[in-house]
């Protein structure tokens, strides 16, 4: 069933359901109140013949003539003695059917529903030297009041199926205003999955209803998809034209090993030395690009409480054997506690620090300590890692993180740089809620300066 239909039959049978409760509500109290009002003045004229007649009166028998100045229109008066006998009656209606005579010893009242219509009869016991004597009875037909609750019965029927019918109508108006935007929503889906082409749902700036946000949220998702997307194939763009240099360079000296390397050994030498080297760098290069697609990949992040000292020591002393340099490590604080996940903070200093190393012949600086965000407030350490090689043009700063983004590729061939580790660090920074800055002037050298939110003291 659609929407819109839901929407009809839900409004309907709600107000179908108001309707019955109210119009029950309005008959029993309409038949309540009448009711009550001739109760009343049945049981006035009761009282009028008990004070103006003695028991002796009431129950010695006969015509009883004279009660009939106090009978109702279309009504009985009936007298019984103290064991329910009839003693006398008088009646003005025939339409009123026998009904079960019944001694009391205090006033009642009780609706019969009779074949002709409804009765109405009251009771009042004849007191006689401090005891019950008898029973006086009088009945009513309740004929006008049975036509006005016939009346009632119309009105109430007729005003529901007008509402009815205008819930109908209202309801068809209202499950078009609501399914609009989902239409067009599901409409451009299916736009999109046909064409393979982003689009957007119109939405009016000035709507704050719930399916104008839905829409804003679908649109929103859409802008994060297109990003996604279009990095997805800049992504494969990139990495294509990075590994078809060394495949074309793999081929070319294969080709060459095919044609001469088995006659000329020297040949044969050179080419198996050139296509090891670039099998070397194709397999960096494909680590690289699966470093950087688990550093994007939000379901491998395990922080921890961890030491940011000792993290930092170890990985400049492990450094410092391989490239058999001096890294200086200063820090202000006996410990520094991150909320981090470990091997991806090592990760991120062995990308600075390798960089620093590669494009620098001096020694390089770490240094972290603590440290207020500017603009935000929040404390955390700031990590920095200071060279003092060839630099970095300034016009090429904001392009650094960029991904396979080379200053100058030759130099990069030569240290073996992929314009990968960058932008790894990056994602590793933004993971731990961190910013990532870079200052460097050419021939004087680089600092690459990382802030990270310490963990909450309520951690500890």
């Amino acid at each position: 069933m659609s929407i819109k239909k839901k929407v009809v039959l839900l409004t309907t049978l709600w107000l179908v359901g108001i309707l019955l409760a109210f119009n029950v509500t309005v008959f029993y109290s309409f038949m309540r109140i009448t009711t009550q009002n001739e109760k009343d003045l049945l049981m006035e004229r009761v009282e009028n013949i008990l004070s103006k007649a003695d028991a002796a009166e009431l129950l010695k028998g006969g015509e009883g003539g004279w009660l009939e100045s106090y009978l109702p229109d279309k009504g009985l008066v009936r007298v019984l003695d103290n064991e329910g006998k009839q003693r006398q009656m008088i009646q003005n209606d025939n339409d009123i059917l026998p009904f079960e005579k019944e001694a009391v010893s205090q006033p009642e009242s009780e609706l019969y529903y009779q074949t002709t219509g409804i009765v109405l009869a009251v009771r009042a016991p004849i007191i006689s030297g401090g005891q019950v004597a008898g029973t006086i009875e009088m009945a009513e037909n309740l004929r006008s009041i049975q036509n006005n609750i016939s009346i009632l019965i119309w009105i109430l029927a007729l005003a529901s199926l007008g509402a009815i019918g205008l819930s109908l109508v209202g309801g068809s108006y209202l499950s078009k205003w609501i399914s609009r935007p989902i239409s067009g929503m599901v409409s451009t889906m299916e736009v999109i999955e046909q064409s393979l082409e982003f689009r957007k749902i119109p939405v009016k700036p000035e709507a704050r209803d719930e399916l104008s946000m839905m829409g804003r949220t679908f649109n929103r998702m859409i802008d994060r998809l297109e990003t996604s997307f279009m990095r997805q194939q800049q992504f494969v763009s990139d990495a294509s034209h990075e590994l078809k240099t060394p495949l074309t360079i793999i081929e070319g000296y294969a080709n060459m090993l095919r044609r001469w390397g088995l006659k000329d050994e020297a040949k044969g030498r050179e080419a198996a030395d050139h296509i090891y080297s670039e099998a070397v760098r194709m397999k960096g290069l494909t680590q690289q690009l699966l470093n950087l697609a688990s550093t994007e990949n939000k379901a491998g992040h395990a922080p921890e409480r961890m030491d940011l000292v000792k993290l930092a020591q170890s990985t400049a002393g492990h450094l410092n054997k391989v490239y058999n340099r001096r890294i200086k490590v200063e820090h202000e604080a006996g410990e520094l506690i991150l909320e981090a996940d470990p091997s991806q903070i090592s990760q991120l200093l062995l990308i600075l620090l390798d960089n620093a190393l590669k494009y620098s012949r001096n020694e390089v600086d770490l240094k972290f300590g603590a440290h207020t965000e500017s603009g935000t407030g929040r404390a955390g350490c700031l990590i920095t890692v200071q060279d003092y090689g060839i630099g970095i043009p300034k016009e090429e700063l904001n392009k650094v993180f960029e991904r396979f983004y080379r200053v100058d590729s030759s130099r990069h061939r030569k240290t073996g740089g992929t314009g990968l580790g960058l932008s790894i660090a990056k994602n590793l920074v933004e993971r731990h809620s961190g910013t990532i800055s870079i200052h460097s002037e050419e021939n004087i050298g680089t600092v690459v300066n990382v802030f990270l939110p310490l963990a909450s003291q309520s951690q500890s």
